[in-house]
């Protein structure tokens, strides 16, 4: 896919998750959680049109079962075009599960939850964790005995996968977090009193200042590993032209030093923010000390720089070589 494509794809993400934190806040009844997305919306839309009459009810008991069917109708798809797996025989699976979620999100009224607010939030994860689960185990059957090629392409898919993921955790799970964070300032969210609120008065300008300066933190490591997901692309797309150019072996000493960087800032930043609070503990409701151990980043910086030390023995190797030659 090519970079622009996926750069676009990106912002029509971020756009539509800060949409969707902002609609949460106006309607908390119809946009529960991202979670029950688009099940709740649906099962509104559902009941609304199987209320209009006869005729609606109708057309919402077809809408209903082609919504459920879609996966059913994805495993009869790959097995006419003879590309089913065994993992396949999930979908059906996924069909039944999706009967019964879309059922009670039409109908929030019987679902057994003893919580208030969560049934749609846990049928949602359920579907979601199922769904996941299947395409991860597709994936791995897939790639198991492909050639180097395809597992590129597969690997690259991945990475723009990992930076959708980044940019939903950016503009919606941080975003919404503050947003939240910000109404207990004020004591509201959505028009409604806040369980647990800060009341006394008008928060402070330094409260709000530090509720954008913790978003910027939480969020300074995501964007730090959509830079490192850019520039993996470029790399792999640079070993694929020839693994031993000087071009490839720049852009991955380029990427090691991108994240020894962006390692030490996102630390940096992490630290400054908890002395900036400890500093300041007097005039601020809210305070979140969290102390960062990056041992999966140190980790992952110290095998791209064995893997550029390797590229580049390699690539003197090959060049001694070719001159015995």
């Amino acid at each position: 896919m090519k970079q622009n494509v996926m750069k676009c794809i990106l912002a029509a993400e971020a756009a539509a998750c800060v949409a969707f934190c902002f609609l949460r806040m106006g309607f908390s009844w119809l946009f529960s959680g991202i979670a029950a997305f688009p099940f709740e919306q649906a099962g509104w839309g559902l009941r609304k049109l199987s209320l209009s009459g006869e005729a609606g009810n109708a057309a919402a008991v077809i809408l209903y079962g082609i919504f459920s069917l879609i996966p059913a109708l994805v495993w009869l798809f790959l097995k006419k075009q003879r590309r089913e797996l065994r993992v396949d025989l999930v979908l059906p699976g996924l069909s039944v599960l999706l009967f019964i979620v879309n059922y009670y999100m039409i109908n929030p009224s019987f679902l057994p939850s003893r919580v208030p607010g969560t049934g749609k939030w846990v049928l949602g994860c359920t579907f979601y964790s199922v769904l996941f689960g299947y395409l991860v185990i597709r994936t791995l059957e897939v790639y198991r005995e492909v050639d180097a090629g395809k597992l590129q392409r597969g690997l690259k898919g991945l990475l723009w996968f990992l930076n959708m993921v980044f940019v939903y955790a950016i503009c919606g799970q941080c975003l919404e977090d503050t947003l939240l964070a910000a109404g207990n300032l004020r004591g509201t969210y959505g028009g409604m009193l806040m369980e647990g609120s800060v009341s006394g008065g008008e928060p402070t300008g330094a409260a709000y200042l530090f509720l954008v300066m913790r978003y910027i933190v939480n969020i300074l490591p995501y964007v730090f590993d959509m830079g490192i997901v850019f520039l993996g692309g470029y790399v792999l797309d640079a070993l694929n032209r020839n693994r031993y150019s000087d071009e490839s072996i720049a852009l991955v000493k380029r990427l090691a030093g991108f994240c020894q960087r962006a390692l030490a800032i996102t630390v940096m930043a992490n630290a400054v923010f908890n002395l900036l609070q400890c500093l300041f503990s007097g005039s601020l409701s809210d305070i979140s000390i969290v102390i960062r151990l990056p041992v999966l980043s140190i980790i992952f910086v110290l095998a791209v720089l064995l893997f550029s030390r390797y590229l580049c023995a390699e690539q003197k190797l090959k060049q001694e070589h070719d001159l015995i030659i």
